[in-house]
């Protein structure tokens, strides 16, 4: 009989996510005197927009890694010298669950034993994924995200191919471009699907966020010094090749997304970066049993939360891209509410002098910088026209192979109202991805074919395993 090997591990605080929300709360909680393991699935703390290259990277620069590099590295101290603080990478959490003491969190770790963390408080800061949208060819070899790509140039130094195409729409495109430029990729062009007089509209309201925008003019200047094209109001709506991805069409766009008539341009590319915007991890904020609210300018829902950062369910804060897509100058002092209130709830903990001046502080920093990330949201909003560049045949789930054809054929003969409804007939999002791809397309689906609000059509049901594991590891 196998003896099972789990190894417990107890801390007043577990924070989930080591990127720049999670690194805050830690520090927090640790400044408190609280304990915290922060736990992460990578190899290395700073989540995706913090992220390191490996160990065995020796950086001559490694300040131009990233423009804020010496934030990260303060951080990265703090959680390396703690004595409070225990730093679990490689470690991905794949279920938790509320007990009487607290919660539990069981992790996998590959190649150790099992490990549960057993905490008072939960601190969920698990980021976001890329939302790449459908069209003929995107599921091609080549085809790939904008972050996948960034992944590739930042963190592994190689490039994704010898003509790249970079498509979508938000600021994320920028630096992706500008990395790319600067590492000497050959870039036929950047499009950006969003129009100018969409986007200056806002302008008023976006001068609050100076510094980032100047940031954002300093991408375009490495553009252009490059020679990269970068256009407005057009997109990727097809790719072809036999076995990878050999040319792309690119349309141009009314204001709607829908394709302009005869807009049809034929590049040479083997490999596509595609992004439009990010869509939040909420696995484990869902399994948890946490109230969530649907967000139509982002079209994604979000975990409700309080001012001090904790969710409708006792015990369970959050921060970062799980509440509203911010990037790190919100999950920044977000994490460092979260992580202050969550130590502060601890009975153990007392209160200091200037606590509460340094939550007011926290939350007016995210405050303001969630005003201008609320600009930019709306400045880059998907537009439906978006569901007319897929054909019946394009597949829609990757995993389970399933087409808009498909999902269309099943609404309309099953009168199905709701994408739970979708999954069970159609197999959508019972893939290895458990429908972080292929969600918030069919629940957008979903609501234009049968005339309905996404907030009201629901998401797929949340499963009890988030993530998956080795069947060996469950038997643990």
């Amino acid at each position: 009989m196998l003896t099972p090997e789990v190894e417990i591990f107890e801390v007043d605080i577990a924070i989930v996510g080591a990127g720049p929300a999670g690194l805050a709360a830690a520090r927090e909680v640790s400044a408190a005197g609280a304990t915290a393991a922060l736990l992460d699935s990578y190899s290395r703390p700073g989540g995706q927009y913090f992220k390191q290259p490996p160990r065995a990277f020796r950086a001559k620069q490694p300040g131009r890694l990233h423009h804020d590099y010496l934030l990260p590295q303060t951080l990265f101290g703090v959680v390396a010298e703690s004595p409070r603080l225990t730093l679990l990478t490689d470690t991905t959490v794949w279920t938790a669950y509320a007990g009487p003491e607290g919660f539990s969190l069981h992790c996998y770790r590959p190649d150790q034993g099992g490990l549960e963390v057993r905490a008072k408080k939960v601190i969920l800061a698990p980021g976001a994924h890329d939302r790449a949208l459908p069209f003929p060819g995107w599921d091609l070899p080549g085809v790939m995200t904008a972050g996948a790509i960034q992944t590739l140039a930042k963190s592994q130094r190689v490039l994704p191919g010898r003509k790249i195409v970079l498509s979508g729409s938000g600021p994320f495109l920028l630096p992706v471009a500008a990395l790319l430029a600067e590492s000497g990729a050959n870039l036929v062009g950047v499009f950006e699907a969003a129009r100018p007089r969409d986007i200056f509209r806002y302008s008023a309201s976006a001068w609050a966020g100076r510094a980032k925008l100047g940031e954002g003019a300093g991408y375009l200047r490495v553009l252009r010094h490059f020679g990269v094209p970068y256009k407005f109001g057009r997109a990727v709506v097809r790719a072809e090749g036999r076995e990878r991805v050999e040319r792309v069409s690119v349309a141009r766009l009314n204001s709607d997304w829908s394709i302009v008539p005869d807009s049809l341009e034929t590049l040479e590319a083997d490999a596509v970066g595609v992004g439009y915007g990010f869509s939040p991890s909420l696995d484990l904020s869902q399994l948890l049993g946490c109230e969530h609210r649907y967000d139509p300018v982002q079209a994604a829902s979000f975990a409700v939360h309080d001012p001090r950062q904790q969710s409708t369910r006792p015990g369970v804060f959050v921060a970062g891209e799980i509440c509203g897509i911010g990037g790190s100058a919100v999950a920044l002092p977000q994490g460092a509410v979260a992580g202050l209130a969550a130590a502060l709830d601890l009975s153990r903990v007392p209160a200091r002098p200037d606590d509460t001046a340094r939550l007011a502080k926290y939350q007016a920093e995210a405050r303001q910088a969630q005003a201008f990330a609320g600009t930019l949201n709306r400045m880059f909003a998907l537009q439906p026209g978006w569901q007319t560049w897929a054909t019946p045949e394009t597949i829609i789930c990757r995993c389970e192979e399933v087409t808009l054809g498909r999902v269309r054929t099943a609404i309309s003969e099953f009168d199905l109202k709701n994408v739970k409804a979708v999954k069970l007939t159609t197999r959508c999002g019972m893939g290895l991805c458990q429908g972080r791809v292929c969600g918030p397309l069919v629940i957008a689906y979903t609501a234009s074919l049968t005339g309905r609000d996404p907030a009201v059509i629901g998401s797929f049901t949340n499963r009890p395993i988030v993530r998956p594991i080795p069947l060996g590891e469950l038997a643990r």
